[in-house]
């Protein structure tokens, strides 16, 4: 048996690392991973066949854009752990279930996974249909004006997020948690920073923002913890979770951490798939007609529920497609705990690897005619030549995000609502210019003119 380890290691040493540029990609003299880091990634899949491997400052990032490899890359996590950027959205979401591992993150799955079946994403549908149709009522006194509709996705989904987590509704705290986190965010992005703890301008204003962030989740904690009153929502069910073997629930810290992490991911990604989803209907009518037709026929005056929502196959699909083309979650890493082999290339142990749902999914090898939206394309028939791991917005693995069904179900419920009662078209001269902070957001919003239907 060590005979047989030891020849492994020799041969996992022995291969050759992965090609890719020599220069390092932080100091690079040609617009690079400083100025355009979508460019980046888009040119370097292309570059390189399903790998590559460069150098960004005192770290080594491994490029991966092969279906299969990603694959091994989600399915190993005893491999492939969380690392560096991990730690680094600690500083944002603390210890919750996007950044902790090992044990600990096993445990807390556990205890959440259940808060996300559909029987209970059932009891959400009427609060999700609820914010919905208040901003399609606001809506209704603007129509032939110019409207940003990031501004109203973000504040129909800090709504739905604010309802469903917490019974809340926005006003000042769920507000200023927003504003909030965007200043966190792009202060985490910056890709030459000093420590958090360096008392500098930027880091102070970080520090401050999430002090409020921090403060008004553990208030709410509090507040509820002496609270008489039955809720149902998911603060509610994470409260009570108890470990089927300890019997123990989660400490205050644990619970903010989590309610942090669903906030940002139920709130901020929802919120920008949805912009991304209307400026892509605006520019195709017939699309948008083929939603309004589906939900005619398939539900039409009767109630929504998580089933017959399920059952809006091309609905679906517009989803998906748009998710392709703009996923909010844009890029997705972890880091090598071990040596090993893939494609015949050598990964050091160390090694952060760096994998982009935004460039797997425009690339042709994959993809045919890869820019245009054409939702068809996940049509049962059509994915069955596609691999898997061609497309992950959601991560995959163990780790896939656990609220995808939730996200899914509340995009399914926007878009029907809003596609029956209004037509939407891009104001004069918008161009569509993307921000890659920690999710994938339009720079300057996505400017539209609504009609009422």
């Amino acid at each position: 048996m060590t005979v047989h380890v030891s020849y492994i290691r020799f041969h996992m040493t022995q291969a050759k690392f992965p090609p890719g540029p020599s220069t390092n990609l932080l100091w690079a003299k040609e617009p690079s991973i400083r100025k355009d880091v979508l460019g980046h990634f888009h040119n370097t899949v292309r570059a390189y066949n399903g790998i590559s491997r460069a150098a960004v400052g005192p770290y080594h990032y491994v490029n991966i854009s092969e279906p299969a490899y990603i694959e091994r890359i989600f399915t190993h996590p005893e491999i492939y752990e969380k690392g560096r950027d991990a730690r680094t959205l600690r500083f944002i979401l603390g210890n919750g279930l996007v950044t902790s591992e090992g044990e600990f993150w096993l445990k807390q799955r556990r205890l959440i996974q259940p808060l996300f079946h559909k029987s209970r994403l059932q009891s959400f549908v009427q609060k999700i249909e609820e914010s919905t149709a208040a901003m399609l009522k606001n809506w209704e006194g603007h129509t032939g004006e110019v409207i940003d509709m990031h501004t109203e996705m973000t504040q129909v989904t800090l709504d739905i997020v604010s309802q469903t987590l917490m019974s809340t509704e926005v006003k000042g705290d769920f507000k200023r948690i927003s504003d909030a986190l965007v200043v966190v965010m792009e202060g985490m992005m910056k890709i030459i920073k000093l420590p958090v703890w360096v008392p500098t301008p930027g880091n102070l204003k970080m520090q401050k923002n999430r002090a409020l962030l921090f403060d008004t989740i553990a208030k709410i904690i509090e507040e509820r913890r002496a609270s008489k009153t039955v809720y149902n929502d998911l603060l509610t069910m994470l409260m009570e979770v108890e470990d089927a073997d300890t019997r123990e629930r989660m400490t205050d810290t644990q619970l903010r951490d989590e309610v942090i992490t669903i906030f940002l991911a139920g709130h901020e990604t929802t919120a920008n798939a949805m912009s991304f989803t209307f400026y892509l209907l605006a520019q195709h009518p017939e699309i948008k007609q083929r939603v309004v037709e589906e939900f005619n026929s398939v539900i039409g005056d009767g109630e929504m529920t998580f089933d017959n929502l399920n059952k809006l196959a091309f609905t679906t699909m517009v989803i998906k497609e748009a998710m392709r083309l703009y996923p909010p979650v844009w890029g997705i890493t972890r880091d090598a705990s071990q040596e090993d082999v893939i494609g015949g290339y050598r990964i050091k142990k160390g090694d952060s690897i760096a994998m982009s749902p935004y460039a797997v999914h425009r690339l042709e090898k994959y993809w045919e005619n890869p820019l245009k939206f054409d939702p068809e394309r996940f049509s049962p028939e059509r994915m069955k030549n596609i691999h898997r791991y061609a497309y992950f917005p959601f991560g995959g693995g163990q780790r896939m995000c656990i609220g995808n069904n939730f996200a899914m179900m509340e995009m399914q419920i926007i878009l029907v609502m809003a596609c029956t009662q209004f037509n939407f078209t891009l104001a004069d001269n918008f161009k569509l210019e993307l921000e890659p902070l920690i999710t994938l957001r339009p720079r300057h919003g996505v400017k539209m003119v609504l009609t009422k239907i």
